[in-house]
Formats: structure tokens, C-alpha cells, sequence
């Protein structure tokens, strides 16, 4: 018995001694992952973070999307939000976290004007790499017939259009891009070069034949390319082209901007001085420039019109800069009660100055939308 009793101290003894030093050990440190955060279509600039295994208060959000409220940290850029702001992650990796995010649009405020229902827009939300919506729009080639778009490549432009120059760039935010390239040979799926020589491919896409516009405020949010010899531009033509031809029409050039002139925003009207199917010696335009505001190659900036009977308007940013009525043109034809189709493009050539070396370069379109305004407006889709 003493023996036993001896034993079973003696296995006591060493069983405390084992649990305190278990007991009064220091902890091991938790591991350590890096936090990656991506604005995914968003603006802001955020820092990695360091986060332990055994958790940490992820940084709260510092991007910002225009119409948008952030909705929470995915996994993957299209993915379902798995942390809100400020949520206790406890990474087994390191993690890229990409920011999602949900609609808070408002209605444009217009000074001395009333915005009312939106009766049309395209969001150009599909996936990465996806062509303009064939329902709404048709990409185009060169051509100069009036069914083509209104004829396309006039002005001896340098490019060839081609489809392949648009698609979707898949961001949270979700823009509609027409890469334009400088090319030393024709390249395949181009159409016709309709000057003596072309060096560029980029694209054009209209709604013709697909979606009319009368009245309302109409509006697109872009990004300008950069570079000399780029001519981007968000305009409409009558969608009687087709049967009285330009100038008679009307062309509505909402915006046109070179890309030499990166501080520069422009728009102009183009009509005709007879009420007759003829073209081009009757042609004549009214323009109107904003400059030194903002450098529009550098970020996004709303292009709009307030159009009413016998009356135009024209906004960068939501901010008056010109207007147009038929007593400001030199001619009593007034081409702009009538349907009108949209048109987004990147052409090039002189407009947008001398060629500076640049490679390639991208007109990032967010959206193209129209409301009603002052209870007037309409869209018809064909």
C-alpha cells in the first residue's frame, strides 16, 4: 500500500508540474495575413491590411462609386458580399477583398428645370468583354450611306471601325470602352479604310432603326481618351436621315472633344439653310466651347442635353454652358422637333490634333440615360 500510495504522489507531483507548465506557458501569436482591398469600378485609394488569424476589425470603407452605396467586401469581384464595413474577418490567407456595390440613384438636378421619370437607359453592366446590346445598338463599320448610322468615316477620318473595338469592361461601375488602336496594317473584321490610308481601329455605335429620341434630358457619363489625333463624341442625328439626308436632319452634337485639348469640352449643332433633301454646299453650324474647368481625360464627367420644343440646352456636368433656340442659328430651318437616334464614337483625325505616339487608347462610356423633363419626353424603341 505505501508503495502504491508513493506512486500515486509521485504521478500527482509530475501531473501538476505538466498542467502548470501547459497552464503558465506563453500563448503562441496568432498568424498574420495581409488584406488586400480592391475598389472594383470605384475611386479612393485604401492600404493593405494586416489581419490575425484569430481576427481582426476589417479597415472601413474608403471608396466611393458615383450612384452608388457600398454594400459590403466580396471575395471575388462579381461575388456575393461576404463581410459588411468593419466586420471581424479571420483570414486562413492572405485575401483580396473587392468592393460591392448597390444603386442610391438620384434624379439630375437642372437648375430651373424639372427631371421626371427615366424613360431609357443602358448601364452597360454585362459581363467583362460582352458587345454592345443588339436590342438597343448597332456597332458599325465605315460607311457612307445614310442607313449605316447616318453614314459613318466621313471627314477623311484614319480609322477603321470594327465591333471588336467595343465591349464591356465587367467593373463594378460597369462602362461600355472603345479601345482604339494605332495599327501599321489592316487588320482583320475592319470593313473598308474610306481615305487614302488608315493607321487606327476603333468603334461607333448607334441606336438607328432601334430607339428614337424627342425631348427630355438625355445624358451620358464618360471618360475622354487620351492622346493627339483622338475625336470622341456623344451626338444624334434626325432619324429622317434616311430619307432627306444631312445636313437637313440636324445633327445635335451633345459632346465632341479633342484629344490634344484634354481641358476642353465642346458642343455644336449642324443644320441646313434650305428645307430641301440636298447636301453639303447648305450647310451650316453653331458651336459652343467650355474651357479650363477640368481635364476631361482624367476622370468622369457627365455630358447632357435639356431638349424642349424649339429649344436646347446644353451641360457638362450638369451645369449650364449653352443654349440654342432658332433665333441664335443663321438660317429659318429649325430640323430639331423631331425624333433624333444616338450615336457614340471615337473617331480620329484633325479635330483631335496631331498623333503624339501613343499606342492605344480607351473612351469609357458609364451609361447613356434620358428622363422626361418639364413633363415632356419621349422614346420609342422600334
Amino acid at each position: 500500500m505505501s508503495n502504491t500510495k508513493t506512486a500515486l504522489t509521485a504521478f500527482s507531483v509530475i501531473t501538476t508540474l505538466l498542467l502548470g507548465a501547459i497552464q503558465y506557458s506563453p500563448a503562441s501569436a496568432a498568424t498574420k495575413y495581409t488584406i488586400t482591398f480592391k475598389a472594383n469600378g470605384g475611386d479612393g485609394v485604401m492600404s493593405k491590411q494586416s489581419a490575425a488569424s484569430s481576427g481582426t476589425k476589417l479597415t472601413t470603407n474608403k471608396y466611393s462609386l458615383f450612384e452608388r452605396a457600398f454594400a459590403g467586401w466580396a471575395l471575388t469581384a462579381t461575388g456575393a458580399v461576404k463581410y459588411k464595413n468593419g466586420a471581424i474577418i479571420k483570414p486562413t490567407k492572405n485575401t483580396t477583398l473587392y468592393a460591392r456595390w448597390s444603386w442610391a440613384r438620384t434624379l439630375p438636378i437642372l437648375s430651373g428645370h424639372q427631371v421626371g421619370a427615366l424613360l431609357w437607359s443602358d448601364e452597360f453592366t454585362a459581363k467583362s468583354g460582352s458587345p454592345v446590346d443588339a436590342t438597343s445598338w448597332t456597332a458599325r463599320y465605315c460607311g457612307h450611306e445614310d442607313t449605316n448610322g447616318g453614314g459613318t468615316c466621313h471627314n477623311d477620318e484614319p480609322q477603321w471601325y470594327t465591333p471588336d473595338a467595343l465591349r464591356t469592361d465587367g467593373t463594378g461601375q460597369g462602362n461600355m470602352v472603345i479601345t482604339t488602336k494605332r495599327v501599321s496594317s489592316t487588320p482583320t473584321d475592319a470593313g473598308p479604310c474610306l481615305t487614302s490610308a488608315c493607321y487606327y481601329t476603333s468603334g461607333r455605335f448607334d441606336t438607328q432603326g432601334k430607339v428614337s429620341f424627342q425631348y427630355g434630358y438625355i445624358e451620358a457619363r464618360m471618360q475622354m481618351p487620351v492622346g493627339g489625333a483622338n475625336w470622341p463624341a456623344f451626338w444624334a442625328l434626325g432619324d429622317s436621315m434616311s430619307s432627306v439626308g444631312w445636313p437637313l436632319a440636324g445633327e445635335i452634337d451633345i459632346a465632341e472633344e479633342g484629344g490634344n485639348l484634354p481641358m476642353r469640352a465642346s458642343s455644336a449643332v449642324h443644320y441646313s439653310t434650305v428645307n430641301q433633301a440636298t447636301c453639303c454646299g447648305n450647310h451650316l453650324y453653331e458651336y459652343s466651347q467650355l474651357l479650363n474647368v477640368a481635364n476631361y481625360q482624367t476622370s468622369f464627367h457627365t455630358y447632357g442635353l435639356a431638349w424642349s420644343p424649339s429649344k436646347m440646352e446644353f451641360y457638362v456636368d450638369r451645369q449650364l454652358f449653352w443654349t440654342v433656340t432658332p433665333s441664335t442659328l443663321r438660317s429659318n430651318v429649325w430640323s430639331f422637333n423631331s425624333p433624333f437616334f444616338l450615336i457614340l464614337n471615337n473617331a480620329t483625325g484633325p479635330f483631335g490634333g496631331n498623333w503624339d505616339g501613343w499606342s492605344q487608347s480607351q473612351t469609357k462610356i458609364d451609361y447613356v440615360r434620358a428622363w422626361k423633363l418639364d413633363g415632356q419626353g419621349t422614346v420609342t424603341k422600334h
